[in-house]
């Protein structure tokens, strides 16, 4: 087992930072208890994707990104069970090569599944909730080295307990997911005024598998996504994903917001020409994984709100009032997002259908 002393970790945000006296990279079972036995406290950390402080600690970090096995996939039974250090883009590729699929995803596939599990990780489609729905099971290890094996069907208490736990429950050391056959979504992705948005917002949100809005502040547009799941041949160009996610959505979009940052009275102008770039609407058919996970973002603050669907129109006049009203000049998307209602104690979506608000900014915070 890879172990350092003295060991600085920082967030992916780079906005949390410690060092901890022990820093443990198990790749076995027992290495994983062994690293348990010898600390005092115990954080654990996989991609660092969050802005909070939830991986920090002085004594003693362990990290799962050896700890990454499929240990076994059962076709006949649509089940996988894996290490929990797996990183969502390699669950992807690996369950694509035996025609499988996750139901559902969120935007970003460089987190650990450990991590998305444990803090409600979700992507959008009002019919489907926070990625950890997926689980069918999972195993605990306490702090005495206790392995405690929990199901979602036979001890569905301690399930909605526990699968969302921030950290704070124990290690968990393995994963077993519901899967599906493998499937593609018709993307179709367009602008329309923000007003027409919020006035036809339920329509859209319960008509459409997966939906979800960005919103270039300052701007009166506001870019819609609308994901249907469909057995269609893909069709989309390598050349027009080269030219979109790796030129337009990372090179220029990091420019642009470069250029924000020299002077702030021009981020309207950008956000609306940003928007412009939407205004020829896409319809592609793709993987599903490829469509739901977009391009890496440059590193930026967040933070987000989870509401009861119920006050979601109200929700959006006021926030977008709000943000135009100010005296900042916001340089980043905020993304707005839905999803199903759970019976996981610790989830946002607890028994309620929700909007999540995106908050985003570029590193600067200081206008």
């Amino acid at each position: 087992m890879q172990q350092q002393s003295d060991f600085r970790f920082t967030n992916w945000a780079k906005n949390e930072t410690c060092v901890a006296k022990k820093y443990f990279v198990p790749e076995t079972e027992a290495e994983l208890v062994e690293a348990i036995a010898q600390s005092k406290t115990v954080r654990f950390t996989g991609t660092g994707h969050s802005w909070s402080s939830i991986c920090l600690n002085t004594d003693a970090l362990i990290n799962l990104d050896r700890y990454n096995k499929i240990l076994l996939l059962d076709k006949a039974k649509l089940q996988i069970t894996v290490q929990p250090g797996i990183k969502l883009w390699q669950l992807n590729e690996e369950l694509d090569k035996h025609g499988l699929a996750l139901i559902n995803l969120g935007s970003i596939a460089k987190q650990s599944l450990a991590g998305a599990m444990c803090t409600a990780t979700h992507g959008t489609g009002i019919q489907f909730q926070i990625l950890a729905s997926q689980i069918e099971a999972f195993t605990l290890i306490k702090a005495n080295g206790e392995k405690l094996v929990i199901h979602h069907t036979q001890d569905k208490d301690l399930f909605n307990l526990c699968v969302v736990n921030l950290g704070c429950l124990g290690v968990v050391s393995e994963i077993t997911l519901n899967v599906v056959s493998a499937f593609n979504l018709h993307d179709r992705t367009f602008v329309m005024s923000v007003d027409k948005a919020i006035n036809q917002l339920h329509e859209m949100v319960n008509s459409t598998d997966h939906f979800k809005l960005w919103w270039f502040p300052h701007v009166d547009d506001v870019v819609v996504y609308q994901y249907t799941r469909t057995q269609q041949k893909t069709n989309d160009s390598r050349f027009r994903q080269w030219l979109m996610d790796e030129i337009l959505s990372v090179s220029v979009y990091r420019l642009f917001l470069k250029i924000g940052n020299i002077n702030r009275n021009w981020r309207k102008k950008i956000n609306s020409a940003l928007v412009k770039k939407f205004m020829q609407p896409l319809n592609r058919i793709e993987k599903s994984y490829k469509v739901f996970n977009v391009p890496e973002p440059p590193v930026h603050r967040e933070v987000e709100w989870a509401f009861d669907i119920s006050v979601a129109k109200d929700l959006l006049r006021e926030y977008t009032q709000m943000i135009n009203a100010s005296a900042h000049r916001i340089n980043f998307i905020q993304e707005i997002r839905f999803t199903k209602a759970d019976e996981y104690a610790l989830s946002p979506c607890y028994q309620r259908d929700t909007i999540w608000l995106g908050a985003y900014r570029l590193e600067r915070i200081d206008d």
